[in-house]
């Protein structure tokens, strides 16, 4: 049978559904544009600068409304600290809490706008001149915190490689149930490679973040250097 090869034929005959990844998608492709056009104006004037903030507010106003698009069951969980395995923990817990998802696929869709929208609110931080930049370096801090609840979800105790089946490894879960056998095959394949990006677009901001921060997101960005035998990027930025 010969291949149709008339455009019309492709088309779908009605719009295609969106979910909240596929609009997600959508959003970044915005985002890559405006952060393009910033990395093209190497010593941009006052008018540039302008353009290109109001560009990433616009974009920084559509991320942060995502979320009220994510159905209830998409959310995350927060989980004590004290409800964490002592090993998962030990092995890398920031702050008070860690948080559960509903698997590995929705918590990568939480972390890509995570870190496209830190993209964003750096830019905001390095062009804002007013009282903004302030709110945009708080808010930059506040999505760091979220990705970093994000790594004991993905990692774990995990410390050293392992065989992809190994399930003697601890992972937090909420109380009243247990990590499902497909949770340790998806985290032990996707767990550290989906987390790479958003902690090295963390530490590519170091200016913006608290020491806290930016030491857990190193020793995190290391422990996935010797879980996947990566090179490791150097933080920019004063320590």
């Amino acid at each position: 049978m010969p291949v149709q090869d008339a455009p019309e034929i492709w088309q779908d005959p009605e719009q295609m559904p969106c979910n909240p990844a596929t609009l997600l998608d959508a959003i970044c492709l915005q985002a890559a544009r405006v952060l393009a056009a910033a990395a093209r104006s190497v010593t941009p004037d006052t008018a540039t600068c302008f353009k290109i903030l109001s560009r990433a507010k616009a974009v920084d106003s559509r991320l942060a409304t995502w979320p009220s698009l994510v159905p209830q069951d998409w959310w995350p969980i927060p989980l004590d600290r004290d409800m964490v395995p002592t090993e998962v923990a030990e092995a890398g817990l920031h702050g008070d809490h860690c948080d559960i998802y509903p698997d590995i696929s929705i918590c990568d869709s939480w972390l890509n706008w995570r870190f496209t929208r830190l993209k964003i609110l750096g830019l905001i931080a390095d062009y804002e001149q007013t009282e903004s930049k302030h709110d945009a370096m708080l808010e930059f801090q506040q999505v760091t915190d979220d990705i970093l609840a994000a790594v004991p979800f993905m990692l774990g105790s995990k410390c050293k490689p392992a065989d992809m089946f190994d399930t003697v490894f601890k992972y937090p879960c909420l109380p009243g149930t247990s990590v499902l056998r497909s949770h340790y095959y998806s985290a032990a394949a996707f767990g550290g490679l989906t987390l790479w990006s958003p902690l090295k677009t963390i530490l590519e901001h170091a200016r913006h973040l608290r020491k806290d921060q930016m030491q857990f997101a190193l020793q995190q960005i290391r422990r996935l250097g010797t879980l996947y035998d990566v090179r490791m990027p150097k933080p920019k930025g004063p320590p």
